[in-house]
């Protein structure tokens, strides 16, 4: 099966058990492409600081993850308790993405044919210098695949911090133990020994220079605070962070916006359910976006929340999230706004948008969406595919920690039902009007 960037997948569905390999094979201008594991809990957090498999320490402390030969043998049974997710990326030393000619990962049985590859190449990608590649992650005591292709400026850096580690780890074997290395039986990684240039202390891309393990004499970059202010998520698996513990219960704000032109070719009259039926009518209309979530709480309640059926919310109650109007035409300022009132008690929340009438795409109508916490900051995607699918997945928040990960999905279904599908809400649908 070839994956595509944000695809999901059971692993069962893939004929795989608990016993896999994730094989790397990339080349490009780069002087080496270093694959890398980070053995994760629930809240995609190093287990232990030095929960890393890679050339320079080829097992997981529990024994579950080893590394030989640009493959790593993974026994999901064998993982130590709280070990719930296991996120594979790719470092290149003294380069940046752009060089890769020929990137894949495939997924397979042990020794057998591959299940399962995503294929990357430099056009792929900007100035990132580490990606992280695929994941694997526990849902409802079921393995599943995902394809997430984040990038990282601040490379192996930022790698690190992502995942609430300190430091940069040496991705080279060394050639022999030293006392002054102080190397684990498995030639482990050193994370208190910095390495290569400056660490910026936000956790999101940003522009520093790599590490490199045979240029200590380049420029550092200096450090920065972190700051979430106007970041842009353009790429599917892309994310960023809010911190709960700055924005204590405050209200987190989503809104959607778009321009109130009409459409440029005829489009389905009646409606959102009457599009999906195929009328062909309503030339001229100016574009209707709807904006709307579906959710789980941590106390396990879920629900949708949509003008479509008129479930607008509750701010003063379960489940502390609110819809403030339906904007008919675009013609608002303020588009349609959503607020999270106790982002503190969710577990997710997928925002979606749909086209209830009046344009053909979201692209044609420059449909974008924007976060803003408490302390005014805004991250911000654009709904840009030009797929005539009036149904977009934009972005999936969940509560990790003390922290909200806002990941841009922007996948386009043709309904709620199949969206639902893909995303394992498990709701009953009906049909409704506005």
């Amino acid at each position: 099966m070839q994956l595509a960037t944000g695809q999901r997948t059971a692993l069962a569905t893939l004929n795989l058990s608990d016993q896999l390999d994730i094989a790397f094979d990339v080349s490009g201008s780069a002087s080496a492409y270093a694959p890398l594991c980070f053995v994760l809990n629930a809240d995609s957090r190093l287990v232990q600081p030095d929960a890393m498999v890679s050339p320079a320490q080829t097992h997981s402390n529990d024994g579950a993850v080893t590394y030989q030969a640009e493959r790593f043998r993974v026994e999901l049974a064998r993982l130590a308790p709280g070990v719930e997710r296991l996120a594979f990326a790719v470092v290149p030393e003294n380069g940046d993405l752009r060089g890769v000619r020929r990137g894949e990962v495939s997924v397979s049985g042990p020794g057998g044919p591959a299940a399962a590859n995503w294929s990357f190449s430099g056009t792929d990608f900007g100035n990132e210098r580490a990606i992280i590649a695929l994941e694997l992650y526990r849902h409802q005591g079921d393995w599943r695949l995902m394809v997430n292709g984040q990038g990282f400026a601040d490379g192996l850096a930022g790698l690190v911090r992502h995942f609430g580690g300190n430091g940069v780890p040496d991705l080279q074997p060394a050639a022999a133990p030293t006392p002054a290395a102080q190397p684990a039986p498995s030639g482990g990684l050193n994370l208190s020994r910095p390495r290569g240039n400056g660490m910026p202390a936000s956790s999101a891309p940003s522009s520093t220079n790599p590490p490199s393990t045979s240029s200590p004499a380049s420029t550092p970059s200096p450090s920065r605070p972190l700051s979430l202010t106007k970041i842009t998520l353009d790429k599917q698996g892309q994310s960023a962070r809010i911190s709960l513990q700055k924005a204590g219960t405050q209200r987190v704000h989503v809104n959607l916006n778009w321009d109130a032109k009409p459409s440029t070719a005829p489009t389905p009259s009646g409606g959102f359910l009457s599009k999906l039926l195929g009328n062909v009518s309503g030339v001229g209309k100016a574009a209707d976006l709807d904006l709307g979530c579906m959710y789980e709480l941590a106390s396990g309640e879920k629900g949708v929340i949509q003008a479509l059926g008129g479930n607008f919310g509750n701010a003063g109650g379960p489940p502390f999230i609110k819809l403030d109007q339906d904007d008919r035409s675009g013609a608002s300022a303020g588009g349609e706004n959503l607020f999270i009132e106790r982002p503190d008690l969710i577990r997710k929340v997928l925002i979606f948008a749909f086209i209830y009438e009046g344009a053909g795409n979201f692209s044609e109508v420059g449909g974008r969406l924007s976060f803003n916490d408490p302390q005014g900051n805004e991250v911000k995607m654009q709904l840009s595919n030009p797929a005539a699918l009036p149904f977009c997945a934009v972005a999936l928040v969940q509560a990790q920690g003390g922290e909200l990960v806002i990941t841009k999905e922007e996948r386009y279904f043709s309904g709620h039902r199949d969206c639902d599908e893909a995303f394992g809400f498990g709701f009953s649908w009906k049909a409704g009007r506005k």
